[in-house]
């Protein structure tokens, strides 16, 4: 691909990781205000925690909270791709710049797969919330997405180390005489 084409791609993947995330904290609290009015299909999962299929206004700005914790998470990860896909767009592949936003993708990557974990329980709390003494939910778990997520990351480290070593052979070639 020429460089203008990689140019255009890479401005098309910034403008979609933009929009992203600025659409991550208002599409969940969207989601969460208008969850008692939302098909059963979309609701169901919280729904049978609860001891009502229809969760108060307090209960549900805790589950927004709750699902902030990821939500952050994956906001920042979407801002870090965006970065990335900036450097592309310039043409900046093999730079220091580019292995600095790798490795902090990486991070945020790692943050967002901890934070799915931690979603887990915060979920249950939050939409049981409202349940009587006795039927609040305490859950844990750690399923295939956060293991996903986890090595994603890995390989995010894994190419940054890639590209550091293929930015210092170009900078060494560039100073051989």
């Amino acid at each position: 691909m020429s460089f203008s084409g990689s140019s255009r791609l890479g401005r098309l993947l910034e403008r979609i990781c933009l929009t992203a995330a600025v659409a991550v904290a208002p599409g969940t609290a969207l989601y969460w205000a208008a969850f008692n009015h939302l098909p059963a299909d979309w609701t169901r999962e919280a729904a049978n925690l609860s001891v009502s299929p229809l969760l108060p206004l307090w209960v549900r700005g805790l589950c927004f909270l709750a699902a902030m914790v990821p939500g952050t998470a994956l906001l920042v990860t979407l801002l870090r791709l965006r970065t990335l896909f900036t450097l592309y767009k310039e043409g900046r592949n093999f730079t220091l710049a580019n292995v600095t936003c790798l490795r902090s993708l990486a991070r945020a990557l790692f943050v967002w797969a901890v934070a799915s974990i931690l979603y887990t329980p915060l979920h249950g709390l939050a939409v049981t919330a409202a349940n009587p003494p006795g039927r609040h939910i305490l859950a844990l778990g750690l399923g295939s997405s956060e293991l996903e997520l986890f090595f994603v990351a890995a390989l995010a480290v894994i190419i940054a180390h890639v590209m550091d070593e293929a930015r210092r052979l170009d900078e060494e070639q560039a100073l051989t005489v």
